[in-house]
């Protein structure tokens, strides 16, 4: 699922930068929590025959055109129609006032949208209509964590752990906040369990990967850099990053090659790029007598 979110750039880990470097985890964090974790997804397995169509699907019930709307809104997000979800689900809302999945769904599609504050009220309406909602607290923490609101966003995530202790994404994502609160010591615990969960999970090594780089533990920054590389645009950060661990242990060769790499699967990586010109600048200045 497509979500907005604001583009950052990279920079070079030190001990002045810290909070800088994990702004693409934010940003990545979003794709997969408002994504392939948020309500929405959840109903699309039996809708392939599906499409965000305006016009009323051929059922026999207006209970059947009821129960279908949830699948009609999941497509019109992944059709990058997130308005239209929204309609979907509004209409949904009308009927059933009382529907805390609705309005899960409806905040979901909020959040594809853009618009984080009304997928917040959204979340927290369904909390309160069902408490027990598991999604719809991990959903709004992650609303928060869009927002900066980092204290919120661990109080939510939290509660999410409270009621699923397995759940890997919640425990990654609460490690964020609290990196983002420079509790580096909670983020590593968190980022841990998570991926001890969920060892498929490639932005909590991302993002423990990045905890390390912060802390100065290049060996271990690269291990996780290396299980998080992919062929998308993450993959590019991983490499980006794990060049700048090679780099700081004196393995320029290395940093090279991931530099290089990374800017293959992304030309306008500005980490990638400047750790390039670093290297190259390095080695011209070793050639000169």
């Amino acid at each position: 699922m497509a979500t907005a979110v604001i583009h950052m750039s990279e920079r070079l880990v030190d001990g002045k930068r810290r909070r800088n470097v994990i702004k693409f985890s934010i940003a990545y964090l979003l794709s997969v929590a408002l994504g392939v974790a948020a309500g929405l997804i959840v109903h699309v397995a039996h809708a392939e025959r599906l499409t965000c169509a305006e016009t009323k699907l051929p059922l026999e019930s207006e209970e059947e055109q009821l129960k279908m709307l949830p699948k009609r809104a999941a497509i019109c997000v992944q059709e990058g129609k997130p308005a239209r979800a929204v309609a979907l689900m509004t209409q949904l809302i009308q009927r059933r006032p009382a529907d805390a999945a609705a309005y899960l769904n409806r905040g979901s599609a909020q959040a594809a949208a853009g618009e984080v504050a009304l997928a917040i009220s959204d979340y927290t309406i369904a909390v309160g209509l069902k408490p027990d909602l598991i999604e719809a607290w991990y959903n709004r923490g992650t609303a928060f964590t869009h927002l900066h609101q980092y204290e919120k966003a661990i109080n939510d995530f939290t509660e999410a752990i409270r009621l699923k202790p397995d759940f890997a994404l919640a425990h990654c994502n609460r490690g964020l906040a609290y990196f983002q609160l420079g509790e580096y010591d909670r983020a590593l615990v968190d980022y841990s369990i998570g991926l001890k969960h969920d060892g498929r999970l490639n932005y909590c090594y991302l993002n423990r990967g990045t905890l390390f780089l912060a802390l100065g533990e290049y060996e271990k920054a690269t291990a996780d850099f290396t299980q998080a590389i992919d062929d998308g645009p993450a993959g590019a950060i991983a490499l980006s990053r794990r060049g700048q661990a090679y780099e700081a242990l004196g393995q320029n060769s290395r940093a090279l090659d991931d530099y290089q790499a990374a800017l293959v699967v992304d030309p306008q990586l500005e980490s990638a790029r400047e750790g390039l010109a670093r290297i190259r600048t390095q080695q011209q200045s070793d050639k000169r007598p």
